[in-house]
């Protein structure tokens, strides 16, 4: 049945995806819930949340507040919390009550910037949606609202944009990420949203390029790319031979020299794996993919996501998952030697006779359950990791 979930927990909702954008830019953020909401994201789907000092903060509705519509009492708490905080910004981010009583958020934001001189930002989250379309409005945003055409001070030569820990995990991943990356260009580089600043942001149109690290980048990116003619690229440097294409790529549109390629992979024993699927958020599973591909010489790979997948990065038997029978359904099917994901599908996939599952942990799935086990595999790492954890994933 379609939507119907037996095995796996409900996914990280789409306000979890805005309230982890926002959560290092120094700004307000506000769910308009209850209590549960916020709960839910800064207890399980915030792995910063804990020793943090971002104000993440809850509207603390009642029911007779919404009965009445008595929005002066919220307002009067925010503007509290305004005076002890001092943020550059607020946001004010949806839940399942103000889609339900009709909340008008642009109201609020314009009362809010009269009142304060603070820009608002809304966005009309209702988690019923995953974090990744939470993630994709709240880049949007930072890049709509507040990326300035020509701020003063040092820009960085280039933006990751779209990170997060849900995607990325949270132990260490960007800043080794960003260590790559910053010793490939040669300058400092900026990553929305794990390190960048505020007023990074608002410098991020002096970058000369951009590249894009989840699915949920790619509005932005190309907002930035439409208004500022700046240019983009999708990719994490997963593995030795991708890793090199990337950032050869990298290198070639900042003006540096590229670095020699390498051969293409021998076939080695891992041809004994015929077909793989790797199931997952859509650029981080296209990166396995290469991997998989160009190091390990595995040639028939599949990408499957319960997020949304682009077009533009999709390949033709690449399949979106509306629930767990068609993850069920297509490993029935196709019989796959090897599947890579978070160890919550192992319970769901069926795979040939002497295949493997290889747990790749995805925050937004499986939340604390492995948040601590989540892996910063750039470069040649990963192609040694992978190949160490087939050669020792257990036989189903």
């Amino acid at each position: 049945m379609k939507g119907l979930y037996k095995v796996l927990p409900p996914f990280a909702p789409d306000y979890s995806g805005v309230c982890s954008v926002l959560f290092d830019l120094g700004g307000l953020v506000v769910i308009l819930d209850a209590s549960g909401c916020t709960s839910n994201f800064t207890g399980f789907d915030e792995p910063r949340w804990y020793g943090s000092s971002a104000a993440v903060l809850c509207a603390h509705m009642r029911e007779v507040d919404a009965v009445l519509g008595d929005d002066e009492k919220f307002l009067r708490r925010l503007e509290n919390g305004m005076r002890e905080l001092h943020p550059r910004f607020v946001a004010l981010v949806g839940s399942p009550v103000p889609m339900v009583i009709g909340t008008d958020y642009r109201a609020l934001a314009r009362i809010i910037t009269a009142r304060t001189g603070l820009p608002a930002l809304t966005f009309d989250t209702n988690g019923m949606r995953y974090y990744d379309t939470g993630a994709s409005m709240a880049f949007l945003a930072l890049a709509r609202d507040f990326v300035s055409a020509a701020p003063a001070g040092v820009a960085p030569t280039m933006n990751i944009i779209g990170a997060t820990p849900l995607d990325l995990g949270g132990n260490g991943a960007a800043r080794e990420l960003i260590a790559l990356l910053a010793e490939t260009s040669g300058r400092a580089v900026s990553c929305w949203a794990m390190g960048a600043t505020f007023d990074d942001i608002a410098r991020a149109s002096r970058a000369r390029l951009n590249l894009v690290v989840s699915v949920s980048g790619l509005a932005a990116a190309r907002h930035l790319e439409a208004t500022y003619g700046m240019p983009y690229l999708v990719g994490l440097p997963i593995g030795n031979r991708p890793t090199l294409r990337l950032l050869n790529a990298i290198r070639s549109s900042l003006e540096l020299a590229p670095e020699p390629e390498m051969s293409p992979a021998a076939p080695e024993r891992w041809a004994a794996i015929g077909k793989a699927l790797v199931i997952g958020e859509q650029v981080m599973s296209n990166a396995l993919r290469d991997c998989l591909r160009l190091d390990l010489g595995v040639a028939d790979v599949t990408v499957a996501s319960f997020f949304h997948l682009d077009e533009t990065l999709r390949e033709a038997d690449d399949r979106h998952l509306d629930g767990e029978d068609d993850l069920l359904a297509l490993t029935q099917q196709r019989q796959y030697d090897l599947v890579i994901g978070d160890p919550l599908y192992r319970e769901l996939v069926t795979i040939a006779p002497a295949g493997r599952f290889v747990p790749f942990p995805h925050l937004a799935v499986s939340s604390r359950l492995y948040w601590d086990d989540d892996r910063a595999l750039w470069g040649e790492a990963a192609a040694a990791w992978l190949k160490e954890s087939i050669c020792n994933a257990r036989w189903r």
